[in-house]
């Protein structure tokens, strides 16, 4: 009779842990870290897009400048009274106009101007001194060179 009551109390043991439903704190920990890698992730792509836009925003603003420029020499300006005529802009760092005769075939003698453009993509002037970052490209790193643009007109006959 006492070896039917061994098996008895054998029979009742507890349930075992397979039956529980939950998650360790291994699979939480796992699962912050691929959440928090994936929020980096699309931070550091957003901050590269922001910037991207930004720098292609200042050169259509810069090629905007050029051409104005080039179709008010084309309209007959000098470039004194381009450079006066232009509005400031914080992108346009310099622009440099070069004037010379030239003949064309079948036209005759023209004038041509080729406009020289240096414009600032980054409108941080901070860069890297001493050991420390001190923000955004700057200085010379940020100054990019626009193709130089040519326009041509008529030569002037006032003096004929």
């Amino acid at each position: 009779m006492k070896f039917s009551n061994i098996i008895l109390v054998a029979a009742k043991t507890p349930p075992s842990y397979r039956n529980c439903r939950g998650y360790s704190l291994v699979e939480v920990l796992a699962a912050c870290g691929i959440v928090a890698l994936g929020i980096g992730a699309a931070l550091s792509l957003s901050l590269a897009t922001v910037s991207q836009e930004e720098t292609g925003h200042r050169i259509a603003r810069a090629v905007a400048i050029g051409e104005n420029a080039a179709r008010l020499y084309s309209l007959g300006l000098s470039p004194d009274e381009i450079v006066r005529i232009l509005p400031p802009d914080p992108v346009l760092l310099s622009i440099t106009i070069s004037e010379e005769e030239m003949e064309v075939d079948g036209v005759g003698v023209m004038d041509r101007a080729q406009f020289d453009i240096v414009f600032n993509t980054n409108q941080s002037n901070a860069n890297w001194e001493e050991g420390k970052w001190l923000g955004g490209p700057g200085g010379d790193e940020s100054k990019r060179n626009l193709p130089v643009i040519t326009a041509l007109r008529p030569k002037s006959r006032s003096g004929l």
